[in-house]
């Protein structure tokens, strides 16, 4: 199973930090993802959410959190091999 940035990101909700707050704000939020025909670039499409509903103030926890994320990603891939 490759793991998901909102997966990841909602596991995070009970943390007393920025990147706490960050989940607890996207998960009250209202927000779609925009799908195309091209592949989804799942970095750039949060991004694009984060910008569009959150407070420029959270875009720092959005960065913290995306390579906090990565690294999780990382870790549960190489946990497979």
């Amino acid at each position: 199973m490759i793991l998901k940035f909102e997966e990841w990101l909602t596991n995070q909700q009970a943390r007393d930090d920025r990147i706490g707050d960050f989940a607890r704000v996207l998960s009250r939020a209202e927000y779609q993802q925009k799908f195309s025909r091209r592949r989804w670039d799942e970095h750039k499409g949060w991004a694009e959410i984060v910008s569009r509903i959150t407070e420029p103030g959270h875009i720092p926890a959005f960065n913290q959190a995306w390579q906090e994320f990565i690294l999780a990603k990382e870790a549960a891939s190489d946990s497979l091999d």
